[in-house]
């Protein structure tokens, strides 16, 4: 009889869930999607354990979340991630429609991480990456030693490597490093 109160109180203790301590996770990945985009954008909570309520968004949305914009269990508090991180990212007016519109350089330079040059015939502007669609070895190397990126195909930046990578990109003694490595 003790056994099945041991299980009862096991059964319990494991279903708890302790979302008041639960914080967010933002990530991205700057990879080929379905979509024909470039990155891929997830939030996750951390409950001390391990990531869970894993939910992949758009760009839009992901700033929308981040910002504090909307409400969400990623961002209960609707803090302004961007701004505690001075991070020039969030909405601006469209000066047509009125409406707020999202905007983020950061994230616009993200694909240059992985591309020479922008991989579609829209634009011309050319990436940081020394290989045509993948960094090359020593910037592959580079991803891994400063933000846990073992494939760019499948890693995402996740958490604090997420936010250094954010201010990264943003700066350009960092970029014109980054270009440098072979």
């Amino acid at each position: 009889m003790r056994f099945y109160y041991l299980i009862f109180a096991w059964l319990i203790c494991s279903s708890i869930q302790f979302s008041e301590i639960a914080r967010p996770v933002f990530g991205v990945r700057v990879a080929f999607q379905a979509n024909s985009a470039m990155t891929t954008f997830v939030c996750f909570l951390d409950n001390g354990r391990v990531f869970t309520h894993k939910r992949v968004v758009t760009q839009d949305e992901f700033i929308k979340i981040i910002s504090g914009y909307w409400p969400s269990i990623y961002n209960p508090k609707r803090i302004n991630y961007f701004e505690e991180r001075n991070l020039p990212c969030g909405f601006k007016l469209d000066s047509i429609t009125n409406k707020p519109i999202t905007f983020c350089p950061a994230f616009d330079s993200l694909w240059k991480i992985r591309f020479s040059t922008y991989p579609y015939r829209t634009s011309a502007e050319m990436g940081w990456s020394n290989k045509l669609h993948k960094p090359a070895p020593g910037q592959e190397i580079y991803l891994y030693n400063n933000y846990g990126i073992k494939q760019i195909d499948a890693d995402f930046f996740l958490d604090t490597n997420f936010w250094k990578l954010l201010n990264d990109v943003l700066d350009p003694t960092w970029v014109s490093n980054y270009k440098s490595l072979n």
